[in-house]
């Protein structure tokens, strides 16, 4: 598979392992006032009656519009993106993994360079659709190209039904050099993470709108890939069985530049269709070099044998249960509504074998962990204070985890290294320097007395995030603190963020967590759910708080997998750990428990 659906849907994992945003809208334009050369703006997503001058376009300016709409020169007549509908077509039959779907249709315009769309769906049950696309543009005397890719899948998670989007999308001179790049990716109610950049030299100047601002320039190697070139790569390189190339691609969603490797496996004889006669095609397998500890798994795609075009990708993604599949049909197929969507929860749940009752105010737990698929299993959770990682079998890639309360300040313990500004400063996610974050932590700290410690004002906030947030309220997917403040509302994400923001405008450091949960069933056998919560440094020490509980601590149910500052950062990088953790797919039992 070639990385353009991988990444779109990476980032939908990202959102989706903690809470599902529903129908998150894209934000308001970039200011008219300091617009980059080229502006990559949508319509509104998943709203059919927004008006053409909804986002009023400058003159002079090429704009970028996703589901596959031709990119328009202003002054020139254009016509407004809608969201894809479906539409009238030949009777589909069940295709490769059940699905209904008929093959593609031919190009539509002159302009089209091409227009490729995908039904989604994970062992058979379809999840949604991606639509990749390109059109010729001018500016001026200059012929460009624009890629769009755009993802929208529709999920559950404890039966609430959300949808998700996300696009990227590349402006590209004929010979495949990348000029503009652009992502967006749905992340709260009414918000959306947007990065925009413009290709200078050998660094990708990025510029993202609203508190995105400030995010920061990535190097930018020769030869990176873009959208448009990207499905050409099989034509032009043709290579034989056996042999490899590489090529460099931009990932906009954690805004870095990374390796791929696509191998050609062989050639194999395939009916993609139903009542279709099977066609000749190339088996390739991509893989994408290492973020950090984190890599996507292979992928496979397989293509027209004398016309190289992408028709059918694979890849096996845990966060949704099963191998996920990409079948080119027709837009109106792909398109058609998800009857039945796949629910989440469980699939992204590590199964304990026993329930442990009172666990949040129990003082230990051992867990024994297996993580056969893991490279460096003692590696895959923290070790702190609090969490330390023992008999650790390398070769059965075994280790029992050792958890224990944390309840605030322990007396005797040894002082922790200072924490920098970083975890003091307002960022793009724990933004805190705003009258809406600033008036909630003045309201949770009003009526401490004068002498109120640090870790005093950090229960205060804790408690006062749990009173007043709407729990499990799923419209919320990574959002800011300061929409969180408006809303109140969302699911441990926002409770940590929220929280998290309000310790330091009080003058408390913290920082996000990344782990697991306790989490009770109906049939006796307990999960460990994938949960966020924060800890503030307090007493010379870091000491976690969780204000969907608001215990004042944790208890050994709360497994910490990472933590993040989220200083200069723009992207869900901060969360690679966690998909680290879920594509070992641990198996976790429980050793012994300490009252």
């Amino acid at each position: 598979m070639m990385r353009g659906l991988g990444p779109l849907s990476l980032a939908t994992l990202l959102s989706s392992l903690f809470i599902l945003p529903a129908t998150a809208q894209p934000p308001k334009p970039i200011n008219p006032g300091d617009p980059p050369p080229i502006i990559i703006r949508p319509k509104k997503v998943g709203d059919p009656n927004t008006a053409p001058d909804t986002f009023p376009d400058k003159p002079g300016f090429i704009v970028i519009r996703p589901n596959g709409k031709a990119p328009s020169l202003v002054n020139q007549p254009t016509t407004p993106a809608t969201p894809a509908r479906p539409g009238p077509t030949r009777p589909a039959q069940p295709g490769a993994g059940g699905v209904a779907v008929p093959p593609p249709v031919a190009k539509p315009d002159a302009d089209t360079v091409f227009d490729y769309w995908f039904v989604a769906c994970v062992d058979g049950q379809r999840i949604g659709y991606v639509q990749w696309g390109a059109k010729k543009a001018k500016k001026g005397d200059r012929e460009l190209l624009v890629g769009v890719k755009y993802q929208n899948f529709t999920v559950a998670r404890f039966g609430q039904v959300v949808n998700q989007w996300g696009e990227e999308s590349t402006v590209e001179t004929p010979a495949g050099d990348v000029l503009i790049t652009g992502m967006r990716q749905g992340i709260g109610k009414d918000q959306a993470l947007v990065l925009n950049g413009i290709v200078d030299g050998k660094v990708l100047k990025i510029s993202g709108e609203g508190v995105a601002k400030g995010a920061s320039d990535t190097p930018w190697p020769p030869g990176v890939v873009g959208c448009v070139r990207e499905p050409a790569l099989f034509k032009e390189k043709q290579i034989k069985a056996g042999e490899s190339f590489e090529y460099p691609s931009y990932i906009g969603v954690v805004n870095r530049v990374v390796k791929m490797t696509a191998t050609l496996e062989g050639e194999e004889a395939l009916a993609l269709w139903a009542k279709e006669p099977a066609r000749k095609l190339l088996k390739y397998t991509t893989k994408m070099e290492a973020v950090g500890n984190f890599r996507l798994p292979p992928a496979t795609t397989w293509v027209d044998a004398e016309t190289f075009e992408p028709l059918k990708m694979e890849f096996d993604f845990p966060g949704f249960g099963g191998r996920v599949s990409f079948l080119r049909t027709t837009r109106e197929a792909a398109s058609a509504a998800v009857a039945r969507p796949i629910e989440l929860f469980n699939v992204q749940s590590i199964r304990l074998d026993r329930e442990i009752p009172g666990i949040h105010r129990a003082d230990t737990v051992v867990y024994k962990v297996s993580a056969p698929k893991d490279d460096d299993p003692g590696s895959l959770f923290a070790t702190d204070p609090r969490q330390t990682v023992k008999n650790l079998d390398a070769k059965a890639k075994t280790f029992e985890l050792h958890v224990v309360a944390g309840h605030g300040p322990v007396r005797g313990a040894a002082a922790q290294p200072a924490p920098g500004k970083e975890y003091t400063l307002s960022n793009y996610f724990i933004n805190w320097d705003n009258d809406g974050v600033k008036g909630h932590a003045a309201a949770a700290v009003k009526g401490l007395p004068a002498a109120a410690t640090d870790w005093d004002r950090a229960v205060a906030v804790e408690r006062w995030v749990n009173r007043n947030m709407k729990a499990f309220e799923f419209s919320q997917a990574m959002a800011t603190a300061d929409n969180v403040a408006k809303t109140l509302s969302g699911d441990c994400t926002e409770y940590a963020m929220l929280a998290a923001a309000m310790c330091r405008a009080v003058g408390v450091p913290s920082r996000t967590v990344l782990g697991l949960v306790y989490a009770p069933a109906k049939d006796g056998k307990p999960y460990l759910a994938y949960h966020m919560w924060y800890e503030v440094f307090a007493d010379g020490q870091w000491l976690p708080l969780d204000a969907t509980l608001a215990l004042g601590g944790v208890g050994p149910g709360h497994v910490k997998i990472a933590d993040h500052s989220w200083h200069d950062e723009k992207t869900l990088a901060p969360l690679f750990p966690v998909l680290r953790v879920l594509s070992a797919k641990p198996a976790v039992t429980v050793v012994k428990v300490e009252p």
